[in-house]
């Protein structure tokens, strides 16, 4: 785990905030041995794994799945024990012995199967298995076998995904959004969820890997960054996740601040359907129009990284990058754009207006929107703004950065936030998607990563980092750069 450092103290958390707190309702808040967690996001969907909350159930212990990925993304045993690759479209997964769930029932390969096949079925289908016919069927009372109908050699990384947690058949009693409470196998069973203001959890002490270190989780979801940090500063919480860089200064003098690399890219999408940046050139000088602005540096005030391209410095293997051959750009003259971001994230807003006032000074009109991510998800993916400043994980899905630019960059992607369309790119990542060596797979990522930076339509603006603010005495939680887990089995008040 990354040291945490100390920051100075400010005033006391305001009554607001005491509110909201105990809205959300937990009648063990507060308690010695209870850890009490600000979460950054509202769930939208009551936790449902076929949904964007899929990462919280996952997060605050709940659930979990086959397999994990350590902090470099190789796979790592969870429920599934080992795994061997078949052949080229199977592969076994030997299930990890007396797991049950928080209901009691026991972890069985028809349960397993079961779980996956209802993942498999659901609509729309989980990020991690887009493009992947998947055939899910038992072998004999402690394995699944799972087959592709073509080769896929990272099957493991993407079975990570909180997406494909596994539940026991109680929660499937609505297939279309499955239960949590008290049917994961973490080492936190759910026990109330109170709406969007918060979530109850009690230690699971039957959990396979021992009885956790604490008696609960209290979770409050505030989505509200000053919120989050105006509830550490007054001991209403222990962990606040994802604190603005701009309230870092105002922590207590016994909060500290825990702050992990992300593989994730902050950039800038030049959409190329636009009457604008359909032209080339224009994108060139839109790109040129931002691409000296130190935003790691004064937005986010020290607290990310400068860009390096689509990957960021977390994935050591992207060092040695080619640098890009640009088009030639073509000046500006008055073209009126949209560009859009959400706020969500709360720096997201102060980095549009800086890009758009840059865009400005490039002789661009600029519309600036801003809204919440939800309000904004299908006009961006349509393809109706200019411009659009996304903050992306590359690794949040599979780790795996082919699975990614499939995603991002090919012509039927479904996240291609640019509409970038290369026929000669979707052969090259149909090609490297087969691949099973490592090494040569990140060679095929680069080479797409220069042609698509080579085309203007994806602009890295910086590479951000997660930051939590710690009471003084948690121990144990996770330093996760795939943004999935938080608290643990040792997560702990000292």
């Amino acid at each position: 785990m990354p040291v945490p450092s100390p920051r100075p103290a400010l005033a006391a958390a305001g009554l607001a905030t005491a509110l909201v707190l105990s809205a959300c309702g937990s009648t063990a808040a507060g308690a010695e041995d209870r850890l009490r967690l600000a979460y950054a996001f509202v769930p939208v969907a009551g936790l449902s794994p076929y949904s964007d909350d899929a990462v919280i159930g996952y997060g605050v212990g709940a659930t979990e799945t086959l397999v994990s990925l350590d902090p470099a993304g190789a796979p790592q045993p969870v429920l599934a024990e080992s795994w061997t690759r078949v052949d080229p479209l199977t592969w076994r997964f030997d299930l990890r012995p007396d797991v049950v769930f928080q209901d009691g029932t026991q972890l069985t390969a028809d349960v397993v199967a079961e779980s996956l096949q209802h993942a498999v079925d659901a609509q729309p289908t989980p990020r991690a298995l887009s493009g992947v016919e998947l055939g899910v069927a038992t072998d004999g009372a402690d394995a699944v076998v799972l087959t592709t109908t073509a080769p896929d050699p990272v099957l493991p990384q993407r079975l990570t995904s909180p997406e494909l947690v596994v539940l026991s058949p109680a929660a499937y009693a609505d297939p279309a959004s499955p239960d949590l409470v008290g049917t994961g196998t973490g080492p936190y069973e759910l026990t109330a969820l109170e709406g969007t203001s918060g979530a109850t959890l009690d230690a699971f002490p039957g959990h396979w890997a021992g009885a956790p270190a604490a008696d609960g989780v209290d979770v409050s979801f505030l989505s509200e960054g000053s919120s989050r940090t105006a509830a550490l500063r007054a001991d209403e919480v222990d962990v606040a996740q994802a604190l603005p860089v701009s309230q870092l200064a105002t922590l207590g003098d016994d909060d500290e601040l825990l702050g992990v690399p992300l593989p994730r890219t902050v950039a800038l999408h030049l959409t190329t359907t636009s009457p604008v940046f359909g032209d080339p050139g224009l994108r060139e000088t839109a790109r040129r129009a931002v691409a000296d602005l130190d935003v790691a540096g004064t937005v986010f005030e020290g607290q990310a990284d400068a860009p390096q391209g689509l990957f960021g410095p977390t994935s050591a293997w992207a060092a040695d990058r080619t640098a890009p051959t640009y088009p030639d750009p073509v000046p500006a003259d008055g073209q009126r754009i949209t560009l859009a971001t959400f706020s969500d994230r709360a720096e997201m807003p102060e980095v549009a207006s800086a890009l758009a006032d840059a865009l400005r000074t490039a002789g661009f009109e600029v519309e600036l929107v801003v809204r919440l991510y939800t309000e904004l998800e299908e006009d961006l993916l349509a393809g109706t703004y200019d411009a659009v400043l996304m903050s992306r994980s590359y690794g949040q899905d599979t780790a795996d950065p082919l699975s990614y630019l499939s995603s991002d960059v090919s012509c039927a992607g479904g996240y291609n936030l640019s509409l970038y369309c290369d026929p000669a790119v979707d052969a090259e990542l149909a090609a490297g998607s087969q691949l099973t060596d490592v090494t040569a797979r990140t060679t095929v990522a680069l080479d797409v990563e220069r042609t698509v930076l080579g085309s203007a339509a994806v602009v890295p603006v910086v590479h951000d980092r997660t930051r939590f603010g710690v009471a003084a005495g948690i121990t144990g939680l996770a330093s996760d750069p795939w943004e999935r887990s938080i608290i643990t089995v040792e997560t702990a008040l000292r």
